[in-house]
Order: structure tokens, then C-alpha cells, then sequence
């Protein structure tokens, strides 16, 4: 065989890889999000270190909704039956469900809230295993950031008990719109 046959057969299977990697970064790429102007308007960002996740809630002025849930408990174990993932999701909350949402937050019980708290339980236990939820809010001129430790069992999320009112029920009510309001986009598995 020749050389120039050789150099003719190398640039083909150069080809052809190009070809490949291009086609599958057409087919298996990640979705594009449009995220709003501006920063949201309502943030839930939950950890939960003994199921090894924690997720973000993001509630724009336009009524998008994104959130982003990363379950990381297994990264670096090798644990192939459940692995480590990121899975985004997306919605839309109708002008009223914002409207009553931003009320919420903006009555004057949202807003005499401390800015951290922690459950009886938590007290003196140090923070590990605790879960973590942190409620941010942004609109006009007012911003407010309430953080609350230890108010939910951290084997299963279910309320151990009940933060202070009305951080109790933004919670429920922005926990109620991740999981009936948004529907899954895409998920990244490591």
C-alpha cells in the first residue's frame, strides 16, 4: 500500500469519528432552559445530608419555575444501582397561584420571621444529618431570607416538627409546586 493511499484511509476514519461525535452531541444533548430576567422571586434550597440530595426552587416574576434536585449520596462510591444524579425540571405557575404566593411573603408575619432557626431536636446535636431548608424572597424593595434546621426527620423529609408559622406553609406550599407544578426535562446521571 502506499503512502498516499495510507494518508487517504487516516483522513476517512478522521472523518468518520467527526462525524460520529458530531452526530451524537446532536441527538444526546441537554435541553436548553430559559431562565427569566432578573433574580426569582421566591427561592426554596433544601439539604438533606443522610439522603445525600439537596435541591433548589426558583419562582420567577413571570411565573417560571426551575428547580434543580442532585442526588450526590453515591458520587465516588461506584454503587452502580443507584447512581448519582441531576435532574432539572420546569413549570409555569398561573398569575394567582404568584399572586397568592407573594402575598405570603410579603405579610408582616413572613416578614418579623428571625433569620435562622432551629428545631428543639437540633438544639446541641451539631448540624450534621440535619436537613437544612433555606426560603428566600425578593420583590420591589423588600428581601427576606429565613433559615430553619432540624424541623424535618431526615431519614424520610417528613416534618418532625413545625417550623415557625407562616415559614411552615410557604414551605408546604412551594414543596406542593416542585412536585404537582413541574414536570422532569432532563436528568444527568454521573
Amino acid at each position: 500500500m502506499s503512502g498516499k493511499t495510507k494518508l487517504y484511509i487516516g483522513l476517512l476514519m478522521a472523518g468518520l469519528a467527526l462525524l460520529s461525535v458530531g452526530l451524537w452531541l446532536l441527538f444526546y444533548r441537554s435541553p436548553v432552559i430559559e431562565i427569566p430576567e432578573g433574580e426569582p422571586v421566591i427561592t426554596m434550597n433544601l439539604t438533606n445530608p443522610l439522603q445525600g440530595t439537596s435541591s433548589l426552587l426558583s419562582i420567577y416574576g413571570d411565573g417560571t419555575v426551575i428547580s434543580r434536585q442532585d442526588d450526590w449520596f453515591n458520587i465516588g462510591l461506584g454503587n452502580e444501582d443507584y447512581p448519582a444524579t441531576s435532574v432539572w425540571k420546569t413549570g409555569m405557575l398561573a398569575p394567582e397561584k404568584l399572586g397568592e404566593l407573594t402575598a405570603m411573603c410579603m405579610d408582616s408575619a413572613f416578614l418579623a420571621l428571625e433569620e435562622s432557626y432551629q428545631s428543639e431536636s437540633a438544639v446541641g446535636s451539631g448540624t450534621t444529618g440535619k436537613i437544612n431548608f433555606i426560603v428566600s424572597f425578593s420583590h420591589e424593595s423588600i428581601k427576606k431570607t429565613v433559615r430553619a434546621l432540624g424541623y424535618l426527620n431526615p431519614l424520610d423529609s417528613t416534618p418532625a416538627s413545625r417550623p415557625p408559622y407562616p415559614l411552615d406553609i410557604i414551605a408546604e406550599k412551594l414543596t406542593d409546586i416542585y412536585e404537582n407544578m413541574t414536570e422532569e426535562i432532563y436528568r444527568e446521571t454521573y
